[in-house]
């Protein structure tokens, strides 16, 4: 069930481990006190038409993801980003214009790329990097209706509709699936809780300083064993480098 927004007090948080969130954000958002949102549904089929008519077969089977969460299959999860926190992806922001022009004029948009699920696929249960950002999924081709095709938030479950955006908390474990015989697209992307959004530079850098500690994890496994507070304390030397770097990155379409 969707719930409407309040603001908290909650202290920003980021997720070094495999860590349950315990706070007090709602596991699904409406959209009612979204305007821009709300806008954005209304502009739906330009990103659609944008989207569907740029991405090839051949170009879903060549992506390899950098960090991809738990999957039922390594290749049943395909991304193009255009954001990742602030980290900006040029080639792909100028190969669908009207798609960045869109998302980039939300309030407080930080993360934004397309995913595409494969047929008779899962996103195995995961959690996000923060608790301070709300996740959108704008649906650009559902092949099916839930409960073939959904989204599971703690204890809630949702399904995209075309031309519709789910909100939820990713900070919570959340699962997706596609039983469909058809690839599911959505357009994805993060927006700040308005609280958090005077620290959106720190909260972006952190955020990414949070993805890469879990890349390292996949080859130094064992640095999971850890203790929290050395994990703290290299996460803060990979989000002061992105703070730093981040400004720069967006500016210059070099850098990588």
């Amino acid at each position: 069930m969707s719930i409407m927004f309040t603001e908290t007090n909650e202290k920003a948080q980021f997720f070094l481990k495999e860590e349950s969130y315990t706070g007090a954000h709602p596991f699904f958002y409406s959209s009612e006190n979204f305007p821009a949102i709300q806008d954005l549904e209304g502009k739906w089929t330009v990103i659609r038409d944008e989207v569907l008519g740029a991405i090839t077969p051949a170009e879903l089977d060549a992506i390899v993801n950098l960090n991809p969460p738990y999957l039922s299959d390594p290749n049943a999860w395909k991304n193009i980003y255009f954001y990742n926190f602030g980290w900006k992806k040029h080639k792909n922001c100028a190969r669908f214009p009207q798609t960045h022009a869109l998302i980039t004029s939300l309030p407080n948009f930080v993360f934004g790329g397309i995913t595409v699920l494969n047929p008779h696929s899962r996103v195995l249960p995961h959690n996000g990097e923060t608790n301070t950002t709300i996740r959108c999924h704008l649906g650009l081709k559902v092949p099916a209706d839930y409960p073939i095709c959904g989204v599971r938030v703690g204890t809630e479950e949702q399904g995209w509709k075309d031309g519709k955006v789910m909100m939820f908390s990713d900070a919570h474990y959340h699962t997706t699936w596609n039983e469909s015989d058809q690839q599911r697209y959505v357009l994805v992307f993060d927006i700040l809780r308005p609280e958090y959004a005077r620290n959106k530079p720190w909260i972006c850098a952190q955020s990414l300083g949070a993805l890469s500690l879990k890349y390292f994890y996949k080859d130094w496994p064992s640095l999971k064993k850890t203790p929290m507070l050395i994990l703290k304390a290299v996460h803060f030397m990979f989000s002061t480098f992105w703070y730093l770097y981040l400004p720069f990155q967006n500016r210059y379409s070099f850098l990588p």
